[in-house]
Protein backbone atom coordinates (compact mmCIF):
# COMPACT_ATOMS: atom_id res chain seq x y z
CA UNK A 1 0.00 0.00 0.00
CA UNK A 2 1.28 3.48 -0.94
CA UNK A 3 1.30 5.88 2.00
CA UNK A 4 0.29 9.56 1.82
CA UNK A 5 0.45 12.52 4.21
CA UNK A 6 -1.88 15.53 3.82
CA UNK A 7 -0.71 18.95 5.06
CA UNK A 8 -3.11 21.91 5.03
CA UNK A 9 -4.06 24.62 7.55
CA UNK A 10 -7.71 24.29 6.49
CA UNK A 11 -9.21 21.36 8.42
CA UNK A 12 -12.23 21.38 6.09
CA UNK A 13 -9.89 20.60 3.20
CA UNK A 14 -8.20 17.78 5.17
CA UNK A 15 -11.52 16.22 6.18
CA UNK A 16 -12.89 16.58 2.66
CA UNK A 17 -9.89 14.90 1.12
CA UNK A 18 -9.71 12.02 3.61
CA UNK A 19 -13.45 11.26 3.28
CA UNK A 20 -14.19 11.98 -0.38
CA UNK A 21 -11.20 10.64 -2.29
CA UNK A 22 -11.40 6.90 -3.14
CA UNK A 23 -8.00 6.18 -1.64
CA UNK A 24 -8.40 2.38 -1.51
CA UNK A 25 -9.26 2.26 -5.20
CA UNK A 26 -5.83 3.72 -5.97
CA UNK A 27 -3.98 1.58 -3.43
CA UNK A 28 -3.20 4.59 -1.22
CA UNK A 29 -3.44 4.87 2.58
CA UNK A 30 -3.59 8.27 4.34
CA UNK A 31 -0.94 7.68 7.01
CA UNK A 32 -1.12 11.13 8.65
CA UNK A 33 -2.30 14.73 8.47
CA UNK A 34 -0.84 18.05 9.65
CA UNK A 35 -1.96 21.71 9.98
CA UNK A 36 1.35 23.39 9.07
CA UNK A 37 4.79 22.76 7.62
CA UNK A 38 6.46 22.01 10.93
CA UNK A 39 3.88 19.38 11.84
CA UNK A 40 4.14 18.17 8.28
CA UNK A 41 7.88 17.58 8.71
CA UNK A 42 7.20 15.47 11.78
CA UNK A 43 4.51 13.43 10.02
CA UNK A 44 6.65 12.81 6.96
CA UNK A 45 9.66 11.79 9.08
CA UNK A 46 7.47 9.46 11.13
CA UNK A 47 5.55 7.76 8.32
CA UNK A 48 7.97 8.10 5.36
CA UNK A 49 5.13 8.40 2.82
CA UNK A 50 5.54 8.03 -0.94
CA UNK A 51 3.08 10.91 -1.55
CA UNK A 52 2.92 14.34 0.09
CA UNK A 53 -0.22 16.38 -0.63
CA UNK A 54 0.39 19.89 0.70
CA UNK A 55 -0.77 23.50 0.74
CA UNK A 56 1.82 26.24 0.24
CA UNK A 57 0.78 29.14 2.41
CA UNK A 58 0.47 27.96 6.05
CA UNK A 59 1.34 29.36 9.51
CA UNK A 60 4.53 28.44 11.47
CA UNK A 61 6.24 26.98 8.36
CA UNK A 62 4.96 27.20 4.80
CA UNK A 63 4.93 24.37 2.28
CA UNK A 64 7.99 25.49 0.33
CA UNK A 65 10.19 25.73 3.46
CA UNK A 66 8.99 22.30 4.53
CA UNK A 67 9.79 20.79 1.12
CA UNK A 68 13.24 22.40 1.08
CA UNK A 69 14.01 20.84 4.46
CA UNK A 70 12.77 17.43 3.31
CA UNK A 71 14.73 17.52 0.06
CA UNK A 72 17.90 18.48 1.94
CA UNK A 73 17.35 15.42 4.12
CA UNK A 74 17.21 13.27 1.00
CA UNK A 75 13.44 12.73 0.96
CA UNK A 76 12.30 11.94 -2.60
CA UNK A 77 8.54 11.54 -2.08
CA UNK A 78 6.18 12.57 -4.88
CA UNK A 79 4.65 15.98 -4.07
CA UNK A 80 1.26 17.33 -5.12
CA UNK A 81 0.60 20.95 -4.24
CA UNK A 82 -3.05 21.90 -3.71
CA UNK A 83 -3.15 25.62 -3.02
CA UNK A 84 -5.03 28.84 -3.71
CA UNK A 85 -1.80 30.75 -3.40
CA UNK A 86 -0.96 31.80 -6.96
CA UNK A 87 2.34 33.57 -6.42
CA UNK A 88 4.56 32.86 -9.44
CA UNK A 89 7.79 32.78 -7.40
CA UNK A 90 6.33 30.07 -5.21
CA UNK A 91 5.39 28.08 -8.30
CA UNK A 92 8.99 28.41 -9.52
CA UNK A 93 10.28 27.17 -6.17
CA UNK A 94 7.93 24.23 -6.39
CA UNK A 95 9.37 23.24 -9.79
CA UNK A 96 12.93 23.36 -8.42
CA UNK A 97 11.83 21.12 -5.54
CA UNK A 98 10.67 18.43 -7.99
CA UNK A 99 6.94 18.82 -7.38
CA UNK A 100 4.88 16.32 -9.35
CA UNK A 101 1.79 18.49 -9.87
CA UNK A 102 0.34 21.85 -8.87
CA UNK A 103 -3.44 22.11 -8.48
CA UNK A 104 -5.22 25.38 -7.77
CA UNK A 105 -8.01 25.53 -5.18
CA UNK A 106 -10.79 24.87 -5.61
CA UNK A 107 -9.90 21.68 -7.52
CA UNK A 108 -12.59 19.19 -8.43
CA UNK A 109 -12.61 15.69 -6.97
CA UNK A 110 -12.08 14.28 -10.47
CA UNK A 111 -8.98 16.44 -10.95
CA UNK A 112 -7.54 15.38 -7.61
CA UNK A 113 -8.22 11.68 -8.22
CA UNK A 114 -6.78 11.86 -11.73
CA UNK A 115 -3.52 13.28 -10.38
CA UNK A 116 -3.42 10.75 -7.52
CA UNK A 117 -3.93 7.90 -9.98
CA UNK A 118 -1.07 9.16 -12.19
CA UNK A 119 1.24 9.63 -9.20
CA UNK A 120 0.36 6.20 -7.76
CA UNK A 121 1.08 4.55 -11.14
CA UNK A 122 4.39 6.40 -11.35
CA UNK A 123 5.36 5.28 -7.83
CA UNK A 124 4.49 1.64 -8.50
CA UNK A 125 6.48 1.69 -11.69
CA UNK A 126 9.44 3.20 -9.85
CA UNK A 127 9.15 0.70 -6.98
CA UNK A 128 8.95 -2.17 -9.44
CA UNK A 129 11.98 -0.89 -11.31
CA UNK A 130 13.95 -0.54 -8.06
CA UNK A 131 13.02 -4.06 -6.95
CA UNK A 132 14.04 -5.38 -10.35
CA UNK A 133 17.38 -3.56 -10.22
CA UNK A 134 18.03 -4.87 -6.71
CA UNK A 135 17.25 -8.40 -7.80
CA UNK A 136 19.50 -8.05 -10.84
CA UNK A 137 22.37 -6.83 -8.64
CA UNK A 138 21.89 -9.87 -6.40
CA UNK A 139 21.81 -12.17 -9.42
CA UNK A 140 24.97 -10.58 -10.75
CA UNK A 141 26.79 -11.29 -7.49
CA UNK A 142 25.47 -14.85 -7.54
CA UNK A 143 26.51 -15.37 -11.18
CA UNK A 144 29.72 -13.32 -11.08
CA UNK A 145 32.19 -16.23 -10.97
CA UNK A 146 30.36 -17.92 -13.86
CA UNK A 147 30.22 -14.62 -15.76
CA UNK A 148 33.96 -14.03 -15.39
CA UNK A 149 34.75 -17.55 -16.63
CA UNK A 150 32.44 -17.13 -19.62
CA UNK A 151 33.99 -13.76 -20.40
CA UNK A 152 37.60 -14.98 -20.40
CA UNK A 153 36.87 -18.28 -22.13
CA UNK A 154 34.74 -16.47 -24.69
CA UNK A 155 37.72 -14.35 -25.75
CA UNK A 156 39.20 -17.50 -27.26
CA UNK A 157 36.24 -17.79 -29.64
CA UNK A 158 36.06 -15.92 -32.99
CA UNK A 159 33.53 -13.07 -33.00
CA UNK A 160 32.99 -13.05 -29.21
CA UNK A 161 34.32 -9.50 -28.80
CA UNK A 162 31.53 -8.23 -31.10
CA UNK A 163 28.77 -9.47 -28.77
CA UNK A 164 26.67 -7.36 -26.39
CA UNK A 165 27.70 -9.73 -23.58
CA UNK A 166 31.36 -8.81 -24.11
CA UNK A 167 30.61 -5.08 -24.10
CA UNK A 168 28.50 -5.20 -20.95
CA UNK A 169 30.67 -7.55 -18.90
CA UNK A 170 34.00 -5.96 -19.84
CA UNK A 171 32.52 -2.61 -18.82
CA UNK A 172 31.22 -4.01 -15.51
CA UNK A 173 34.54 -5.72 -14.75
CA UNK A 174 36.37 -2.53 -15.79
CA UNK A 175 38.48 -4.48 -18.28
CA UNK A 176 39.79 -1.98 -20.82
CA UNK A 177 41.07 -4.16 -23.66
CA UNK A 178 41.83 -1.38 -26.11
CA UNK A 179 45.27 -0.24 -27.29
CA UNK A 180 46.96 -3.52 -26.35
CA UNK A 181 48.70 -6.53 -27.84
CA UNK A 182 47.34 -9.96 -26.90
CA UNK A 183 49.28 -13.21 -26.76
CA UNK A 184 47.95 -16.62 -25.76
CA UNK A 185 50.23 -18.78 -23.65
CA UNK A 186 49.46 -22.49 -23.18
CA UNK A 187 50.87 -24.53 -20.29
CA UNK A 188 50.59 -28.32 -20.55
CA UNK A 189 51.64 -30.65 -17.75
CA UNK A 190 51.77 -34.34 -16.92
CA UNK A 191 52.24 -36.29 -13.71
CA UNK A 192 55.70 -37.82 -13.60
CA UNK A 193 55.82 -41.53 -14.23
CA UNK A 194 57.48 -42.28 -10.90
CA UNK A 195 54.38 -41.13 -9.01
CA UNK A 196 51.95 -43.70 -7.63
CA UNK A 197 49.01 -45.15 -9.57
CA UNK A 198 46.82 -42.79 -11.56
CA UNK A 199 43.72 -41.34 -9.90
CA UNK A 200 41.26 -39.22 -11.93
CA UNK A 201 41.15 -36.46 -9.36
CA UNK A 202 44.94 -35.97 -9.40
CA UNK A 203 45.01 -33.98 -12.62
CA UNK A 204 42.21 -31.67 -11.48
CA UNK A 205 44.03 -30.96 -8.22
CA UNK A 206 47.27 -30.26 -10.07
CA UNK A 207 45.44 -28.08 -12.61
CA UNK A 208 44.31 -25.76 -9.83
CA UNK A 209 47.74 -25.87 -8.25
CA UNK A 210 49.23 -24.75 -11.59
CA UNK A 211 46.58 -22.01 -11.85
CA UNK A 212 47.46 -20.83 -8.32
CA UNK A 213 51.13 -20.53 -9.28
CA UNK A 214 50.20 -18.55 -12.41
CA UNK A 215 47.91 -16.30 -10.34
CA UNK A 216 50.52 -15.75 -7.65
CA UNK A 217 53.29 -14.90 -10.10
CA UNK A 218 50.91 -12.60 -12.00
CA UNK A 219 49.39 -10.69 -9.09
CA UNK A 220 51.72 -7.74 -9.63
CA UNK A 221 51.59 -7.99 -13.42
CA UNK A 222 48.70 -6.24 -15.15
CA UNK A 223 46.83 -7.92 -17.96
CA UNK A 224 47.45 -11.61 -17.22
CA UNK A 225 44.24 -13.68 -17.33
CA UNK A 226 43.71 -17.41 -16.88
CA UNK A 227 41.12 -17.93 -19.61
CA UNK A 228 40.52 -21.69 -19.43
CA UNK A 229 41.47 -24.82 -17.52
CA UNK A 230 41.13 -28.14 -19.34
CA UNK A 231 42.43 -31.43 -18.04
CA UNK A 232 46.20 -30.80 -18.02
CA UNK A 233 46.15 -27.61 -20.09
CA UNK A 234 46.03 -24.06 -18.76
CA UNK A 235 45.27 -21.22 -21.20
CA UNK A 236 46.58 -17.77 -20.28
CA UNK A 237 45.90 -14.52 -22.14
CA UNK A 238 48.65 -11.94 -21.74
CA UNK A 239 47.94 -8.32 -22.72
CA UNK A 240 50.78 -5.89 -23.34
CA UNK A 241 50.39 -2.10 -23.71
CA UNK A 242 50.52 -0.91 -27.31
CA UNK A 243 53.41 1.41 -26.36
CA UNK A 244 55.68 -1.65 -26.16
CA UNK A 245 57.43 -2.36 -29.47
CA UNK A 246 55.92 -5.38 -31.20
CA UNK A 247 59.25 -7.20 -31.34
CA UNK A 248 59.50 -6.93 -27.55
CA UNK A 249 56.03 -8.33 -26.88
CA UNK A 250 56.98 -11.97 -27.58
CA UNK A 251 60.19 -11.57 -25.58
CA UNK A 252 58.25 -10.38 -22.52
CA UNK A 253 55.63 -13.16 -22.80
CA UNK A 254 58.37 -15.78 -23.33
CA UNK A 255 60.19 -14.60 -20.21
CA UNK A 256 56.92 -14.81 -18.26
CA UNK A 257 56.30 -18.34 -19.59
CA UNK A 258 59.79 -19.42 -18.57
CA UNK A 259 59.12 -18.13 -15.05
CA UNK A 260 55.88 -20.10 -14.89
CA UNK A 261 57.62 -23.31 -16.06
CA UNK A 262 60.45 -22.96 -13.57
CA UNK A 263 58.13 -22.55 -10.61
CA UNK A 264 55.69 -25.29 -11.66
CA UNK A 265 58.59 -27.74 -11.92
CA UNK A 266 60.14 -26.55 -8.69
CA UNK A 267 57.04 -26.72 -6.49
CA UNK A 268 54.83 -29.37 -8.15
CA UNK A 269 57.46 -31.71 -9.65
CA UNK A 270 55.48 -32.05 -12.89
CA UNK A 271 56.52 -32.59 -16.47
CA UNK A 272 55.60 -29.29 -18.07
CA UNK A 273 55.69 -27.58 -21.47
CA UNK A 274 54.49 -24.24 -22.80
CA UNK A 275 53.84 -22.59 -26.15
CA UNK A 276 53.54 -18.91 -27.05
CA UNK A 277 51.06 -17.99 -29.78
CA UNK A 278 51.28 -15.15 -32.27
CA UNK A 279 50.88 -11.62 -30.89
CA UNK A 280 47.58 -9.98 -31.91
CA UNK A 281 47.19 -6.19 -32.08
CA UNK A 282 43.45 -6.28 -31.25
CA UNK A 283 41.24 -8.26 -28.89
CA UNK A 284 39.54 -9.84 -31.92
CA UNK A 285 42.88 -11.52 -32.77
CA UNK A 286 43.00 -13.59 -29.56
CA UNK A 287 41.38 -16.68 -31.19
CA UNK A 288 44.08 -16.66 -33.87
CA UNK A 289 46.81 -16.46 -31.23
CA UNK A 290 45.10 -19.32 -29.37
CA UNK A 291 44.98 -21.50 -32.49
CA UNK A 292 48.65 -20.87 -33.21
CA UNK A 293 49.61 -21.76 -29.62
CA UNK A 294 47.69 -25.05 -29.90
CA UNK A 295 49.41 -25.89 -33.17
CA UNK A 296 52.80 -25.16 -31.62
CA UNK A 297 52.15 -27.33 -28.59
CA UNK A 298 51.12 -30.21 -30.86
CA UNK A 299 54.73 -30.30 -32.13
CA UNK A 300 56.36 -30.77 -28.72
CA UNK A 301 56.89 -34.54 -29.16
CA UNK A 302 59.22 -33.73 -32.08
CA UNK A 303 61.32 -31.45 -29.88
CA UNK A 304 62.20 -33.42 -26.78
CA UNK A 305 64.78 -30.85 -25.79
CA UNK A 306 62.30 -27.94 -25.82
CA UNK A 307 60.05 -27.02 -22.93
CA UNK A 308 59.04 -23.62 -24.26
CA UNK A 309 57.99 -23.58 -27.91
CA UNK A 310 57.64 -20.51 -30.12
CA UNK A 311 57.02 -20.04 -33.82
CA UNK A 312 60.77 -19.88 -34.54
CA UNK A 313 61.30 -23.37 -33.09
CA UNK A 314 59.18 -25.23 -35.65
CA UNK A 315 60.08 -23.55 -38.95
CA UNK A 316 61.96 -26.62 -40.16
CA UNK A 317 59.61 -29.24 -38.72
CA UNK A 318 56.80 -30.83 -40.70
CA UNK A 319 53.47 -30.06 -39.03
CA UNK A 320 51.95 -33.52 -39.30
CA UNK A 321 51.20 -34.30 -35.67
CA UNK A 322 47.60 -35.36 -35.12
CA UNK A 323 45.99 -33.73 -32.12
CA UNK A 324 43.76 -35.60 -29.74
CA UNK A 325 40.16 -34.40 -30.06
CA UNK A 326 40.28 -32.45 -26.77
CA UNK A 327 37.72 -29.92 -28.09
CA UNK A 328 35.24 -32.80 -28.56
CA UNK A 329 35.92 -34.07 -25.04
CA UNK A 330 35.37 -30.64 -23.59
CA UNK A 331 32.15 -30.15 -25.57
CA UNK A 332 30.81 -33.47 -24.27
CA UNK A 333 31.74 -32.69 -20.66
CA UNK A 334 30.27 -29.19 -20.96
CA UNK A 335 26.95 -30.78 -21.93
CA UNK A 336 27.27 -33.22 -19.01
CA UNK A 337 27.85 -30.39 -16.55
CA UNK A 338 24.75 -28.63 -17.89
CA UNK A 339 22.74 -31.80 -17.28
CA UNK A 340 21.66 -32.00 -20.94
CA UNK A 341 21.31 -35.71 -21.63
CA UNK A 342 20.12 -35.34 -25.24
CA UNK A 343 23.08 -33.11 -26.08
CA UNK A 344 25.51 -35.54 -24.42
CA UNK A 345 24.12 -38.38 -26.54
CA UNK A 346 24.37 -36.23 -29.67
CA UNK A 347 28.00 -35.25 -29.01
CA UNK A 348 29.06 -38.81 -28.17
CA UNK A 349 27.49 -39.94 -31.45
CA UNK A 350 29.32 -37.18 -33.33
CA UNK A 351 32.66 -38.13 -31.75
CA UNK A 352 32.07 -41.80 -32.51
CA UNK A 353 31.26 -40.99 -36.14
CA UNK A 354 34.49 -38.98 -36.47
CA UNK A 355 36.52 -41.82 -34.93
CA UNK A 356 35.10 -44.26 -37.48
CA UNK A 357 36.36 -42.07 -40.31
CA UNK A 358 39.73 -42.97 -41.75
CA UNK A 359 42.07 -45.21 -39.76
CA UNK A 360 40.33 -46.85 -36.79
CA UNK A 361 42.13 -45.93 -33.53
CA UNK A 362 44.06 -48.74 -31.91
CA UNK A 363 43.10 -50.16 -28.52
CA UNK A 364 45.96 -48.26 -26.86
CA UNK A 365 44.85 -44.97 -28.47
CA UNK A 366 41.24 -45.52 -27.37
CA UNK A 367 42.45 -46.11 -23.84
CA UNK A 368 44.48 -42.90 -23.97
CA UNK A 369 41.32 -41.10 -25.13
CA UNK A 370 39.47 -42.58 -22.14
CA UNK A 371 42.08 -41.31 -19.71
CA UNK A 372 41.85 -37.89 -21.34
CA UNK A 373 38.09 -37.62 -21.03
CA UNK A 374 38.05 -38.86 -17.42
CA UNK A 375 40.60 -36.17 -16.60
CA UNK A 376 38.44 -33.48 -18.28
CA UNK A 377 35.42 -34.76 -16.33
CA UNK A 378 37.33 -34.85 -13.04
CA UNK A 379 38.44 -31.27 -13.54
CA UNK A 380 34.88 -30.12 -14.28
CA UNK A 381 33.49 -31.98 -11.24
CA UNK A 382 36.17 -30.43 -9.04
CA UNK A 383 34.59 -27.01 -9.71
CA UNK A 384 31.42 -28.34 -8.07
CA UNK A 385 33.14 -30.01 -5.12
CA UNK A 386 32.62 -33.50 -6.58
CA UNK A 387 34.76 -36.43 -7.69
CA UNK A 388 34.09 -39.18 -10.20
CA UNK A 389 34.07 -41.63 -7.27
CA UNK A 390 31.17 -39.73 -5.68
CA UNK A 391 28.93 -40.76 -8.58
CA UNK A 392 30.58 -44.05 -9.58
CA UNK A 393 31.42 -45.78 -6.32
CA UNK A 394 34.65 -47.78 -6.45
CA UNK A 395 35.67 -46.25 -9.78
CA UNK A 396 38.99 -47.73 -10.96
CA UNK A 397 40.54 -46.32 -14.12
CA UNK A 398 42.59 -49.40 -14.90
CA UNK A 399 39.59 -51.73 -14.67
CA UNK A 400 37.65 -49.35 -16.89
CA UNK A 401 40.37 -49.49 -19.54
CA UNK A 402 40.15 -53.27 -19.69
CA UNK A 403 36.62 -52.90 -21.13
CA UNK A 404 37.75 -51.04 -24.26
CA UNK A 405 38.58 -52.92 -27.47
CA UNK A 406 36.74 -50.96 -30.17
CA UNK A 407 35.23 -47.55 -30.99
CA UNK A 408 31.78 -48.93 -30.17
CA UNK A 409 33.05 -50.13 -26.79
CA UNK A 410 34.43 -46.63 -26.24
CA UNK A 411 31.08 -45.01 -27.09
CA UNK A 412 29.11 -47.38 -24.82
CA UNK A 413 31.62 -46.81 -22.01
CA UNK A 414 31.25 -43.05 -22.42
CA UNK A 415 27.47 -43.28 -22.04
CA UNK A 416 27.76 -45.47 -18.94
CA UNK A 417 30.27 -43.05 -17.44
CA UNK A 418 28.66 -39.75 -18.34
CA UNK A 419 24.88 -40.13 -18.26
CA UNK A 420 24.69 -40.78 -14.47
CA UNK A 421 26.87 -37.69 -13.96
CA UNK A 422 24.55 -35.78 -16.28
CA UNK A 423 21.56 -36.73 -14.10
CA UNK A 424 23.30 -35.54 -10.93
CA UNK A 425 24.31 -32.23 -12.50
CA UNK A 426 20.79 -31.69 -13.81
CA UNK A 427 19.44 -31.86 -10.25
CA UNK A 428 22.19 -29.66 -8.83
CA UNK A 429 21.99 -27.14 -11.66
CA UNK A 430 18.27 -26.63 -11.17
CA UNK A 431 18.92 -25.54 -7.60
CA UNK A 432 21.98 -23.42 -8.38
CA UNK A 433 20.20 -21.29 -10.98
CA UNK A 434 16.74 -21.31 -9.38
CA UNK A 435 16.74 -17.58 -8.57
CA UNK A 436 17.94 -16.65 -12.05
CA UNK A 437 15.20 -18.71 -13.70
CA UNK A 438 12.56 -17.38 -11.28
CA UNK A 439 13.59 -13.84 -12.22
CA UNK A 440 13.41 -14.62 -15.96
CA UNK A 441 9.95 -16.18 -15.66
CA UNK A 442 8.62 -13.30 -13.58
CA UNK A 443 10.19 -10.77 -15.95
CA UNK A 444 8.41 -12.40 -18.89
CA UNK A 445 5.11 -12.33 -17.01
CA UNK A 446 5.52 -8.58 -16.43
CA UNK A 447 7.07 -7.53 -19.76
CA UNK A 448 5.48 -9.94 -22.25
CA UNK A 449 4.37 -7.04 -24.49
CA UNK A 450 7.99 -5.94 -25.01
CA UNK A 451 10.68 -7.30 -27.32
CA UNK A 452 12.25 -9.55 -24.68
CA UNK A 453 14.55 -11.82 -26.64
CA UNK A 454 16.88 -14.24 -24.91
CA UNK A 455 19.75 -11.90 -25.81
CA UNK A 456 18.07 -9.06 -23.89
CA UNK A 457 17.57 -11.23 -20.80
CA UNK A 458 21.07 -12.73 -20.96
CA UNK A 459 22.49 -9.22 -20.96
CA UNK A 460 20.42 -8.34 -17.89
CA UNK A 461 21.68 -11.27 -15.82
CA UNK A 462 25.28 -11.12 -17.15
CA UNK A 463 25.27 -14.59 -18.71
CA UNK A 464 25.84 -15.62 -22.30
CA UNK A 465 22.79 -16.32 -24.43
CA UNK A 466 23.69 -19.99 -24.93
CA UNK A 467 24.33 -20.57 -21.24
CA UNK A 468 21.02 -18.94 -20.25
CA UNK A 469 19.19 -20.98 -22.89
CA UNK A 470 20.68 -24.17 -21.48
CA UNK A 471 19.88 -23.50 -17.82
CA UNK A 472 16.35 -22.34 -18.69
CA UNK A 473 15.62 -25.57 -20.56
CA UNK A 474 17.27 -27.55 -17.78
CA UNK A 475 15.14 -25.92 -15.07
CA UNK A 476 11.77 -25.68 -16.86
CA UNK A 477 11.79 -28.48 -19.39
CA UNK A 478 10.92 -26.11 -22.26
CA UNK A 479 12.94 -23.68 -24.29
CA UNK A 480 12.69 -19.97 -23.68
CA UNK A 481 10.85 -19.06 -26.89
CA UNK A 482 8.17 -21.67 -26.20
CA UNK A 483 7.69 -20.28 -22.70
CA UNK A 484 7.43 -16.69 -23.96
CA UNK A 485 4.88 -17.70 -26.61
CA UNK A 486 2.83 -19.63 -24.07
CA UNK A 487 2.71 -16.67 -21.67
CA UNK A 488 1.70 -14.30 -24.48
CA UNK A 489 -1.04 -16.62 -25.74
CA UNK A 490 -2.47 -17.04 -22.23
CA UNK A 491 -2.52 -13.26 -21.76
CA UNK A 492 -4.13 -12.86 -25.19
CA UNK A 493 -6.85 -15.33 -24.28
CA UNK A 494 -7.61 -13.37 -21.07
CA UNK A 495 -7.88 -10.14 -23.03
CA UNK A 496 -10.19 -11.76 -25.61
CA UNK A 497 -12.49 -13.15 -22.92
CA UNK A 498 -12.80 -9.65 -21.42
CA UNK A 499 -14.50 -8.55 -24.66
CA UNK A 500 -12.96 -5.08 -24.44
CA UNK A 501 -10.48 -5.26 -27.32
CA UNK A 502 -10.28 -6.11 -30.99
CA UNK A 503 -7.95 -8.86 -32.19
CA UNK A 504 -5.44 -6.46 -33.78
CA UNK A 505 -5.29 -4.50 -30.51
CA UNK A 506 -4.62 -7.66 -28.50
CA UNK A 507 -1.93 -8.67 -30.98
CA UNK A 508 -0.09 -5.40 -30.25
CA UNK A 509 -0.71 -5.67 -26.50
CA UNK A 510 0.99 -9.04 -26.23
CA UNK A 511 4.01 -8.11 -28.32
CA UNK A 512 3.15 -8.98 -31.94
CA UNK A 513 3.16 -6.37 -34.69
CA UNK A 514 2.01 -8.82 -37.36
CA UNK A 515 -1.65 -9.67 -36.75
CA UNK A 516 -1.66 -12.66 -39.13
CA UNK A 517 1.37 -14.20 -37.40
CA UNK A 518 -0.28 -13.64 -34.01
CA UNK A 519 -3.48 -15.37 -35.18
CA UNK A 520 -1.46 -18.30 -36.51
CA UNK A 521 0.38 -18.72 -33.19
CA UNK A 522 -2.85 -18.35 -31.23
CA UNK A 523 -4.55 -21.16 -33.16
CA UNK A 524 -1.50 -23.38 -32.79
CA UNK A 525 -1.48 -22.78 -29.03
CA UNK A 526 -5.23 -22.96 -28.29
CA UNK A 527 -6.66 -24.86 -31.26
CA UNK A 528 -9.02 -21.95 -31.96
CA UNK A 529 -8.98 -18.90 -34.19
CA UNK A 530 -9.05 -15.61 -32.21
CA UNK A 531 -12.52 -14.87 -33.64
CA UNK A 532 -13.90 -18.12 -32.13
CA UNK A 533 -13.02 -17.35 -28.50
CA UNK A 534 -16.18 -15.43 -27.54
CA UNK A 535 -18.57 -17.51 -29.63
Amino acid sequence: MIKAVIIDDDMTTIHGLTRSVRWNDYGIEVAGTAKNGREGLEQVRAHRPEIILTDIYMPVMDGIEMLKALREEGNRAEVIILSGYEDFKYAQSAVKLQVNDYLSKPATLDEIERVLQEVADKIRKKMHSEREEKELRELLERNLSTTKRQMLKGLLEPGFCQTAFFDKVSDYLKMDLSQQYFTVLLIEFFINRERNSYRPRDLSLFAYAVKNIVDELSQYKKGVYVADIQRNLITVIVSTPAQVKRENVKRQVTQMAAEFLENIQKYLKLQVWASVGLAADHVSGIPKSYASAIDLLAQREKMSDKQLITEEDIKDISKTTVRRPMESYQAIVDAVMMGQEDLVEERIAELTKNLHKGAIPSISVLREFSIDIVAVLALALHDHGLQVEDIHAGFNMYKELELLYSVDDFAAWLRDLLLPVCEVMNRRGSQKHRKTIEFIMRYVQEHYSEDITLDVLAEKVYLTRNYLSQIFKQATGENYNSYLTRVRMEKAKELMLSGNYKVFEISQMVGYKNNAYFSQLFKKHTGLNPSEINQ
